[in-house]
């Protein structure tokens, strides 16, 4: 039976290749969020050896391990249709489906050949019936094409027979570091995946230790070959190799030393944590995932665990474990892994895309139970209309795309910057927290480029922040979406306030007199565009001023003195409150800015800001719709309010 298991790879391969391909067509050109802050800047830094040039370009994720984004750039800088280059991401992401189908083909190993073939393709079909999968295939993101080494380290760490167990596992090792490296929170799988190594069945102790130490040595080397320039760079130019995270631990004096962490979807109780299978169910954005992305099937997985458990408490072991469908060692090394992977996923951020891993192998995991418990007939009755279930919710539902969708066309980034732009170079300071950073390879290659406001705020006394605006001294420009020019040839008034409202803390305002455009000028009227755009959903198309930008030179500015004083006085109340309050703050700090006429104070860790609101002080979620009233910027001045004592120290309620 396992000689056909090569050649049913190949054909689930070649058929989930076509329907990636055209899902992918179907679905537009992405131009998500993140490829526009930084998927394609942090790729062009790695290439180009920006770190010393630019500070915070992209904010803190532009400082993430460029090296898988690579591919996604070579293709698009060196001209490639943009329908190419998401036909060629597709197909890499759907090696997942081909992978999920030869795990499952190991795990239904028991059966014939024709119902081990059928369970195979149930069980691939459902781990890739997910929206948060689909919403990625044909994209930029990282976490579908990470997800193929790791799955081919489960396909080589699950072989339970022959000879070369040790070398199985470094190769799985070498898989698993890989991925860990081109996306950091992979790393809890790879560590996971040490339930795989040590639990291979009538293994002996220094049989399994030396698989271990084999494991960990391929990790090493996996880690070092696709991260190792990177960790040492960051290092040698910041004193943190994985800069800006873990912050206060490495103490880097380029960033405030604290840890960032993703709460964004985290789960905040016990009870919170346990109900997480039913709570994805729900169709609302924003419980594991930006996008609405309904998932039936964990709450499948936990449901058909509960019912295998008590059948087999039930027979206490006497007719399973003469049943061809009992749990085989393989099964219950595989259940072990997946419950390290989903718990440590959960409690680190339940971040849908984070999770990804986790999110295709529930797939073969539902499937082996649903075999286990119920007839063959009823088990692939059951799988079947789970699986419709799913794709039906997800199709209905959920939306093709992460962000905004674009037409296809020749380019990617039809972008087309004036001469004076890649002729003249200059240090362009972005306030905006979309830094549009994708922009930087199509401006003069010597220029420098700092967020001095977004996710993170820079310190108005930086050293690098000085050194750069001294070493492009006279020649300091902003950029943004928001700078659109009027038909006068200047942006709005409202949108220049606003921009000074950040600039004149670091000595500088908008010269309105000196700006230009940096258009966006798609070309579709070539036949391989037009083919394309006819399967695109109707939603497809970005308005030019969700993309284009313009760049304003700046002037000397600044603050005047009742300004800065205010600023002195309400950065005194936020200083306070920072170090009276850890059950809130859990010690993180940053800088005080201006909100139009309040004041604020956003934590990137934390997901949320601490604003002024007439007097009153306010803690902000960036997703969430409940606000928390702090008290008072008076009494902030004198001490703690007595009602925020208990919520300082024990954090604020749900």
């Amino acid at each position: 039976m396992n000689s056909t298991q090569p050649r049913g790879v190949w054909v689930v391969f070649g058929s989930a290749v076509v329907l990636a391909v055209l899902w992918t067509l179907h679905a537009g050109k992405d131009l998500s969020w993140d490829l526009l802050h930084y998927h394609y800047y942090a790729a062009h830094a790695f290439q180009e050896g920006r770190l010393e040039r630019d500070f915070f370009a992209a904010s803190a994720q532009g400082y993430l391990n460029g090296v898988g984004y690579l591919p996604f750039y070579w293709m698009v800088s060196s001209g490639w249709h943009s329908v190419v280059v998401a036909a060629v991401l597709a197909a890499a992401h759907a090696s997942n489906i081909a992978l999920l189908y030869a795990i499952a083909h190991r795990l239904f190993a028991h059966h014939q050949a024709r119902q081990r073939a059928l369970l195979s393709l149930l069980a691939a079909a459902l781990g890739a019936a997910s929206a948060v999968f689909w919403a990625t295939v044909g994209t930029s993101y990282l976490d579908p094409l990470t997800t193929v080494p790791m799955l081919g380290g489960v396909l080589l760490l699950a072989a339970e027979r022959g000879d070369g167990v040790a070398r199985r596992a470094a190769w799985a090792g070498v898989l698993f570091g890989a991925a860990a490296a081109l996306k950091y929170s992979n790393a809890m799988f790879a560590v996971a995946a040490v339930v795989l190594v040590v639990s291979q069945p009538a293994a002996r102790v220094s049989m399994r230790l030396r698989t271990l130490a084999a494991y960990c040595a391929g990790g090493a080397a996996g880690l070092a070959l696709f991260g190792g320039q990177t960790f040492a760079h960051l290092y040698r130019e910041y004193g943190n190799p994985v800069f800006p995270l873990f912050n206060a631990w490495f103490r880097s004096p380029d960033f405030p030393p604290v840890s960032m962490s993703a709460e964004r979807f985290a789960p905040k109780t016990v009870e919170e944590a346990l109900t997480f299978p039913l709570r994805i169910v729900s169709p609302d954005s924003m419980v594991y995932a930006e996008i609405s992305a309904p998932d039936l099937r964990f709450a499948a997985l936990v449901a058909f665990a509960v019912a295998v458990a008590a059948v087999a408490l039930v027979r206490r072991g006497r007719a399973a474990a003469a049943s061809p469908a009992a749990l085989a060692s393989v099964d219950l090394r595989m259940l072990g892994f997946f419950g390290f992977c989903y718990a440590a996923w959960v409690a680190s951020s339940a971040n849908g895309r984070y999770g990804m891993f986790v999110v295709l192998l529930v797939g073969p995991l539902v499937a082996r139970l649903a075999d286990r418990l119920l007839p063959a007939a009823a088990a692939r009755g059951a799988l079947f209309i789970l699986l419709v279930a799913q794709a039906t919710a997800c199709a209905l539902i959920s939306p093709p795309r992460w962000f905004m969708i674009d037409m296809w066309s020749d380019h990617w980034f039809p972008y087309q910057a004036p001469e004076r732009a890649w002729r003249e170079p200059a240090l362009y300071l972005s306030v905006e927290t979309q830094t549009m950073s994708v922009i930087v390879p199509f401006l003069h290659p010597e220029s420098s480029f700092i967020n001095l406001r977004g996710q993170h705020s820079m310190e108005h006394g930086a050293a690098r922040l000085q050194a750069l605006l001294a070493r492009h001294e006279g020649r300091v420009r902003t950029l943004g979406r928001t700078l659109r020019l009027q038909r006068g040839g200047q942006p709005r008034p409202a949108v220049i306030e606003m921009y000074d409202l950040t600039l004149l803390r670091y000595g500088f305002r908008v010269d309105a007199q000196d700006c230009f455009p940096i258009a966006w000028r798609p070309q579709r009227y070539d036949g391989l565009s037009q083919f394309a755009n006819v399967l695109v959903s109707w939603e497809a198309g970005v308005r030019e001023s969700n993309v284009a930008l313009v760049s304003c030179a700046l002037r000397p500015g600044s603050l005047s003195p009742a300004e800065l004083e205010e600023e002195r006085r309400i950065t005194a109340v936020f200083d306070r409150m920072e170090r009276s309050c850890p059950g809130i703050l859990r010690g993180q700090t940053t800088v005080t800015e201006r909100i139009g006429k309040e004041w604020a104070r956003s934590y990137s860790g934390l997901e949320a800001r601490i604003e002024t609101n007439q007097g009153a002080l306010v803690y902000v979620p960036f997703f969430r719709l409940r606000n928390h009233f702090l008290g008072t910027v008076l009494e902030w001045e004198t001490g703690v309010p007595p009602l925020m004592g208990k919520q300082c120290q024990e954090g604020l309620p749900r």
